[in-house]
């Protein structure tokens, strides 16, 4: 148990230190190129922070931070990226699933990961309650975020 306790503060210490450096280096979504979006703690959806491209050994490549929030009884879309993503959930109860598996429970200070080319196919609160999360999308520099939304 001290080893899985010991690992989520290494997790939560390596996230917040990429949402600081997202939200302290001076670059808009605006001048990373991300669209603007309304205020997603009140509407819900996500609200994009920064793009940072990245450097060698991985020179081509960003990473692409967003605050998402999820609100209760809104069934995200099911979608794809243009890269992996990391993401970290900051408050609530988060359901997700990719590729059609089951669906599981992601609590507040646990991470999810979605490998290249997987679908995102659940993303709801699993109890009734606002989520608010981090999601982080490495992928190739410029490219889409998002690349397909079906259903």
């Amino acid at each position: 148990m001290a080893l899985n306790s010991a690992l989520m503060n290494e997790r939560r210490t390596f996230l917040q230190a990429l949402l600081a450096t997202a939200l302290t280096s001076g670059v808009t979504s605006e001048a990373a190129g991300l669209p603007h979006a309304a205020d997603a703690s009140q509407a819900g959806g996500s609200r994009p922070l920064q793009r940072q491209p990245l450097s060698a050994p991985f020179t081509g490549m960003d990473a692409a931070f967003a605050e998402v929030h999820v609100q209760p009884g809104v069934q995200g879309r099911a979608h794809q990226h243009s890269g992996f993503v990391l993401g970290y959930v900051i408050e609530g109860e988060y359901l997700f699933a990719i590729n059609d598996e089951s669906p599981r429970v992601v609590h507040a200070g646990e991470m999810f990961y979605e490998p290249p080319g997987a679908t995102h196919s659940t993303s709801a609160s699993a109890n009734g309650q606002p989520v608010k999360l981090l999601a982080i999308v490495i992928g190739p520099q410029g490219a889409p975020i998002v690349t397909t939304s079906e259903r």
